[in-house]
């Protein structure tokens, strides 16, 4: 009983959320007949729904118009490994313009943003964004030989990056060279517009750094990796900046 009561109750949440989205402006009766149920348990309903922070406004009087307040993402968001480094990225690109407009709220996003995640997954937000670094633009001569990244691979990059795991990349040099490395990704940086991944390289038991336009094929691997001391990570990021 108690698990189709709960199950109820979601039902009609969905439903409310549902409507809300779709039509601006409801009257407590339109709405409690269109979720099938009294105007009772809808305004119970709204109660919990508000409480859970979304922002759902109802007018006292005849008629009790419900609505929500603005544009906003309702219920609980399902990101793809992929999804989540996007998510990351978009706001490491953002702090690092260092707009004033943009900082007024940046700040309350991330903690929002961090605070939505599961507290197991929490933790390693701001490892994740530590580890993406922000550069400055390309210069000519790589602007004009950057391509198009491979659709396919980046997912695969995003999800090993993420999930610390090997990854085994098909990887095109300046000179054309194809060859075959197994890598740890351990660090995503920007020079406007091109992204590398920072890894340690097996072949070479030294830290290299791979143009992502160029890894043509990426397979991910069940073996893990440990992050390296950020020290080391950072005097290759550095001398790669200086010497582009």
């Amino acid at each position: 009983m108690a698990k189709s009561s709960f199950q109820d109750k979601k039902r009609r949440h969905d439903e409310i959320l549902s409507c809300l989205r779709d039509q601006s402006y409801w009257t407590a009766l339109e709405l409690s007949k269109r979720v099938g149920t009294s105007q009772r348990t809808l305004m119970r309903d709204l109660a919990e729904l508000r409480e859970s922070g979304i922002p759902i406004e109802s007018e006292r009087g005849k008629g009790g118009g419900i609505s929500l307040r603005g544009r906003w993402g309702i219920g609980r968001l399902q990101l793809s490994s992929s999804e989540v480094v996007s998510l990351l990225l978009a706001l490491t690109i953002a702090e690092s313009i260092n707009s004033p407009i943009l900082q007024s709220n940046l700040s309350s996003i991330r903690n929002r943003i961090s605070a939505s995640f599961p507290e197991h997954q929490r933790r390693n937000i701001e490892e994740l964004r530590s580890r993406i670094q922000i550069g400055g633009n390309a210069s000519a001569p790589v602007i004009n030989s950057y391509d198009i990244p491979n659709h396919a691979a980046m997912p695969v990059i995003s999800q090993a990056f993420l999930e610390n795991k090997m990854l085994e990349i098909e990887y095109i040099s300046e000179t054309q060279k194809v060859t075959k490395r197994v890598v740890e990704p351990q660090i995503l940086l920007l020079n406007w517009p091109v992204w590398y991944v920072l890894c340690w390289d097996k072949l070479r038991e030294d830290v290299r750094m791979f143009r992502i336009d160029r890894i043509k094929n990426a397979e991910i691997k069940n073996d893990r990796f440990t992050l390296r001391q950020p020290n080391v990570l950072l005097r290759n990021l550095e001398h790669f900046f200086h010497n582009l």
